[in-house]
């Protein structure tokens, strides 16, 4: 497997979008918290709310600050993915004698990759801001670097199966970002307010991911009767054993 990685870092490494899109989202993640906690200072609703950048809170504030940014490693991965079919290295990458198997388990393993760096950041970015924002360190909330983790990988293999799909760079991501940020919230909206059937909202594929990291505050009365994180975990697995189905199927059925 360590040859495989060898040769994906070969492919990406003089890329020049894989890193501006990294460098962006990672730092990225440090600024939409830097926003959050500077409108906490100046407005004052830390003295109302409670201060959601002191530890324990931080852990979760943080997690669900960058959970808003999970489309663009999305994107990058549908990106990398793609470029394999527009310049037919999948298709080198085989006649060369990689089996179908590897080549998809290695954009697998690098997913994975990714979901442990933005995993790291986050962790990072929550020690930064608890430890400005005063108080004493905490590890209790740090399950949600956990949760970030699934989220991210969430994200990401959805997106990896979209690529595979379609593809093509711009269907998939148009898909992507259409279904997250339009799609799914409408589905959401019409079970919840026009069938009145709001515990299945909870169990839509991203919408499960998102619900294991609520808002900081005032998640009991934005999502009552949340299922349990053991629950929402069980779910994501099963939505992401999916998404690794259809994608091995995908490729391994497919005419190169």
């Amino acid at each position: 497997m360590l040859h495989l990685l060898k040769i994906e870092w070969l492919k990406i490494k003089n890329y020049r979008a894989f890193w501006v899109f990294s460098i962006l989202y990672l730092a990225s993640i440090f600024l939409i918290n830097y926003i959050g906690w500077s409108i906490q200072q100046h407005t004052g609703s830390a003295q109302i709310l409670g201060n959601a950048y002191a530890f324990p809170r931080v852990w979760k504030t943080v997690g669900w600050m960058s959970s808003w940014l999970l489309y663009f490693p999305g994107m990058l991965v549908i990106m990398l993915m793609t470029n394999e079919f527009n310049f037919k290295t999948h298709r080198q990458n085989v006649i060369d004698g990689l089996s179908r198997q590897q080549f998809i388990g290695v954009k697998v393993l690098l997913v994975i990759i990714l979901a442990v760096v933005i995993a790291i950041i986050n962790l990072l970015t929550a020690y930064v801001f608890g430890m400005i924002s005063g108080g004493s360190f905490s590890t209790q909330g740090m399950e949600y670097v956990g949760y970030v983790f699934i989220q991210a990988l969430a994200y990401i293999f959805f997106a990896l199966m979209l690529a595979v799909l379609f593809r093509r760079s711009g269907l998939a991501i148009i898909i992507f970002i259409l279904y997250g940020i339009i799609f799914e919230w409408l589905i959401t909206a019409l079970l919840t307010y026009n069938l009145h059937w709001a515990p299945y909202s909870y169990f839509l594929p991203l919408q499960t991911s998102d619900v294991l990291i609520p808002l900081p505050f005032g998640d009991k009365q934005i999502y009552p009767s949340v299922p349990s994180p053991a629950v929402l975990v069980i779910g994501i697995a099963v939505y992401i054993s999916l998404y690794l189905f259809f994608t091995r199927k995908k490729f391994v059925t497919d005419d190169l």
